[in-house]
């Protein structure tokens, strides 16, 4: 089911009116705050046939969309005070481009779980050491494909192994939430241990879909520490 904004300068998905807007084709002060916000939850209320998918999605932007009309009814009386809300529109759009574009990304990585793949032996290289402190889920979106890429060249030259055993996305969320419901915190690097390419991306899935539920945060204690997965209480 496809979604589409109407506004006066505008008619489209909300992917394009992101593109329209990086590229200075529409100006973002003639879109209406107010208009955006009302279609997001009318599309909601109306929607026949609920999409888990889709609804989170759209219940995560219209949250967003609600905070920034009502802080743009205080600016319009107090401008010198306030920071325009309409700025953080284009910060929630490059969120919302980068999450999606990376949860393509590994649902495509995924679907190649039956076919042959290389067996990391991580022993024979230095590990590299990756920046992420204030760990949210723009950084963890755009950070996972490289590291993913990474991975696929490093496992060239060793010897071609089958794997015949798959694990499912819904699987592995009861996974994930069973382990940090039962710890209350857990280390990343202890939950992909001894896991394969593909267990690695659905597991890192996983850890986006709770994000997105609001069941668990992640963070790091110090830089170049562990990342930390902890349920959210």
């Amino acid at each position: 089911m496809k979604y589409n904004i109407t506004l006066k300068s505008y008619e489209g998905p909300l992917d394009l009116l992101y593109d329209l807007i990086s590229k200075n084709k529409i100006d973002i002060y003639e879109i209406s705050i107010a208009e955006i916000t009302d279609q997001y939850i009318n599309y909601i209320k109306e929607m026949e046939k609920m999409d888990l998918e889709l609804t989170s999605e759209f219940i995560m932007m219209a949250s967003r969309l609600v905070q920034m009309k009502s802080r743009y009814l205080l600016f319009k009386k107090s401008e010198e005070d306030q920071v325009d809300p309409r700025k953080e529109l284009i910060e929630t759009l490059i969120v919302y481009k980068q999450f999606k574009n990376a949860s393509e990304f590994l649902k495509s990585r995924q679907n190649e779980g039956d076919k042959l793949f290389f067996r990391k032996k991580e022993e024979l290289f230095e590990e590299e050491k990756i920046d992420l402190q204030n760990l949210n889920i723009q950084m963890l979106s755009s950070i996972f494909p490289t590291f993913i890429k990474k991975e696929i060249k490093k496992e060239s030259s060793f010897p071609k192994v089958y794997k015949f055993q798959t694990i499912s996305l819904e699987e592995q969320i009861d996974y994930v939430r069973f382990k940090v419901n039962k710890e209350g915190k857990l280390s990343f690097k202890e939950l992909i241990k001894k896991e394969t390419k593909e267990e690695i991306i659905v597991t890192f899935l996983s850890i986006l879909e709770l994000i997105k539920a609001n069941e668990i945060t992640v963070n790091q204690d110090t830089l170049f520490s562990d990342i930390l997965i902890k349920k959210v209480e």
